[in-house]
């Protein structure tokens, strides 16, 4: 019992140490050549993203970074990106990793 309970403590205590995570504009002051996207960005369902017209990479960092870090880049063809079956939800696999893990919205 005192095993299951160490290892829990052990595991709930790595959770908490992970770092929130930082969104950071790409270009805080707009982008030096536009991609001629007007409007809105579109929430779409399912995690997916259309019509970035500021876009961010979202940082996620470990408690223990080994050094190492992944840009994922979510597929959708520059017009519908799968945010997060293809990029935010990966992030606490790489992390539990020691790996900083960032994720491209453009």
């Amino acid at each position: 019992m005192r095993t299951i309970l160490f290892i829990t403590a052990l595991f709930m205590s790595t959770l908490l140490s992970a770092q929130k995570p930082v969104e950071i504009p790409l270009w805080p002051n707009g982008a030096p050549n536009t991609n001629g996207l007007t409007g809105d960005q579109e929430d779409l369902n399912g995690g997916r993203v259309a019509n970035v017209v500021n876009p961010t990479i979202t940082v996620y960092r470990p408690a223990k970074p080994n050094g190492m870090t992944i840009l994922m880049c979510p597929g959708g063809g520059y017009a519908r990106l799968a945010m997060n079956h293809e990029g935010h939800d990966m992030a606490s696999w790489f992390n539990t990793q020691g790996i900083t893990y960032a994720v491209l919205k453009y």
